[in-house]
């Protein structure tokens, strides 16, 4: 019998012009602090992973999401439809980002160049694509209707643990990691490499992930 794989995959959750500090039209508070060690991770990928994923958020313009699409304030909530059924779903609404085409759906120029030198282990997962729909996860939709090829190209490659960071804790990281557990990763998720939307919440969105199973660790310790 074959031996089981153990090889782990370095996931990078939405690290996009429009989540960034200063001008991104949904910039995460401070989240230009996590540059530092996500580019020490990319840096020695071929050391520490097997395969490193960035996922982006890829929305079309009039996203469900999008405040402007309901004539309605930002970060408000609004009843929308639920998907294949006559139920409705509870949606935050955004200022539009990260819209296909334009620098803010673009990941970050360090990132970016970092990525490119390793580009024989990179995949990258776009998310958020369907106008109907909210996809916070790298893995899947908010109502799992639709999934992105995440876990197949982890089964595929062997994979069976994640290291998960990026922005932002309490939405879009938080449900990647949250899958990660539900597909039977390993996850750990890397505390000086995450910030939130809302750094109140932080605390407790890192607790629900303990529970979840998680593994909160700082970068430091894997590279």
């Amino acid at each position: 019998m074959a031996a089981l794989s153990n090889k782990t995959a370095l996931i990078l959750v939405d690290i996009q012009h429009d989540f960034l500090p200063p001008d991104g039209s949904l910039a995460v508070t401070d989240g230009d602090q996590i540059l530092p060690p996500v580019y020490r991770l990319i840096e020695n990928a071929e050391k520490y992973f097997d395969l490193v994923v960035a996922s982006l958020d890829y929305h079309p313009v009039s996203h469900i999401s999008f405040a402007s699409t309901h004539g309605k304030e930002p970060f408000t909530t609004l009843e929308v439809p639920k998907l294949n059924s006559d139920e409705t779903i509870t949606q935050m609404l955004w200022p539009d980002h990260c819209v296909q085409g334009t620098k803010g759906c673009e990941l970050e120029p360090g990132i970016m160049k970092r990525l490119e030198r390793i580009s024989h282990m990179v995949e990258y997962i776009q998310k958020g694509d369907n106008v109907a729909v909210d996809a916070y996860s790298a893995f899947a939709d908010n109502q799992y209707t639709f999934f992105t090829p995440l876990a197949r190209i982890l089964h595929a490659a062997g994979v069976t643990k994640v290291v998960v960071c990026g922005l932002a804790t309490d939405y879009c990281v938080r449900a990647t990691a949250i899958d990660a557990r539900k597909f039977g990763f390993e996850t750990k998720l890397l505390t000086d490499a995450v910030r939130a939307v809302d750094p109140t919440k932080e605390t407790d969105i890192l607790s629900e992930l303990e529970v979840w199973g998680c593994q909160l660790v700082e970068s430091g310790s894997i590279v």
